[in-house]
């Protein structure tokens, strides 16, 4: 039998993750909580002690403390802290210009970036990014694995300073960190119902070709987004004005930011009150669901763009809710259509459409039955 030294009086009361911890005792940092976030342009941000930029946490409630997100801020002329980092990480300029270096065992990347850039920071290759602009800031929203990883390990130096050699990613980005190789959808499109998109660094992720995308409602159009080998995925999607994003449910840490045009979005789970957000005008919001919620995007403007960094990657899926995201519900899948939302919902939804659409001087379309 077990000799018993001592009896403690209770667990210690503490209900915050590892990293919540980390995050506000040793870094002093702010986290931003609820169901969205923004405009993200103007957050309030403090320094990160040890990596020489700006920053506030965000963590969501759709999030489920998996992936994480935090807004970054370059000074001018300065340049990130180096750091090798064994968490995925993606990166989406909010404002400002400037470089990325990043060290691997097959050379050395170097891109320069603006506005609307994307990439992905291979996991455990050292980098730094720099502000190409000696009078202005640059601001970036960064979407990673960093919550999980260091809940997981709670060793800084072990996360942000591994000397284990290894890397998953093709040597090709090296010499072209945009080189691309597209994959088509396969037959039944079970994984992908549009053209998936495998690189680095996309300068302008709002200039990709998009594919038809009309399961998701009349007119939409999206291209889906894998990096180096990462368990992050992307999306870009427009929808037409006047019409609206499917309402459809899927897997935690689906980060949504809303780019382009104006509306809003709505989420609810069964039995609950809907949750609306309203985008941001001439900024940048961010909605996370909560797991398996329903939501919808709902566009007042000509048209609007959104991109969408998830914990869900189609080559190396770490589980299996996002499945049959782009197949109606009706089919297997979790695409709700209009007519098959129940009656009092479906009015109350369209009726609050219709208002927020006159607000802006256009006349909704009411979705075509399938």
């Amino acid at each position: 039998m077990t000799a018993v030294e001592k009896i403690a009086g209770g667990i210690p009361h503490d209900a915050r993750t590892p990293f919540e911890r980390w995050a506000q005792d040793d870094l002093r940092l702010e986290i931003i909580r609820g169901y969205f976030a923004g405009p993200l342009g103007t957050l309030e941000l403090k320094p990160w002690p040890g990596r020489n930029f700006d920053a506030v946490f965000i963590d969501l409630i759709g999030a489920e403390s998996l992936a994480g997100m935090f807004v970054a801020q370059l000074r001018p002329g300065q340049s990130s802290t180096p750091v090798r980092q064994i968490y995925d990480e993606t990166y989406y300029v909010l404002n400002g210009h400037g470089s990325t270096t990043i060290e691997t065992p097959h050379g050395t990347i170097q891109f320069e970036w603006g506005p609307q850039s994307l990439f992905a920071i291979p996991l455990n290759c050292r980098y730094q990014l720099h502000n190409g602009s000696g009078t202005q800031p640059a601001r970036l929203v960064s979407t990673n694995t960093l919550p999980i990883v260091y809940s997981f390990y709670r060793d800084v130096e072990f996360i942000f300073g591994s000397n284990h050699n290894f890397a998953r990613f093709s040597p090709q980005v090296v010499s072209d960190p945009t080189a691309a190789t597209i994959y088509e959808p396969d037959a039944k499109k079970t994984r992908s119902d549009v053209d998936v998109y495998d690189t680095l660094f996309i300068p302008d992720v709002l200039r990709l070709t998009r594919g038809d995308a009309s399961v998701r409602g009349e007119g939409t159009s999206l291209i889906n987004i894998e990096t180096v080998n990462s368990v992050i995925s992307d999306h870009v999607c427009e929808v037409p004005g006047r019409r609206f994003f499917r309402p459809h449910r899927h897997g935690p840490s689906a980060s949504i930011f809303t780019v382009k045009g104006t509306g809003y979005s709505l989420l609810w789970t069964d039995g609950s009150d809907l949750t609306r957000f309203d985008w941001p005008e001439d900024d940048v919001g961010v909605i996370i669901p909560p797991n398996m919620w329903w939501h919808g995007h709902f566009v007042t403007s000509p048209n609007a763009i959104q991109v969408a960094v998830k914990l869900r990657s189609r080559m190396n899926p770490i589980n299996h809710l996002y499945e049959n995201t782009h197949v109606i519900v009706s089919e297997g899948g979790t695409v709700l259509r209009f007519e098959d939302m129940d009656l009092a919902l479906r009015t109350r939804i369209w009726e609050m459409y219709v208002d927020e659409c006159r607000r802006k001087g256009f006349d909704a379309v009411l979705p075509i039955a399938d």
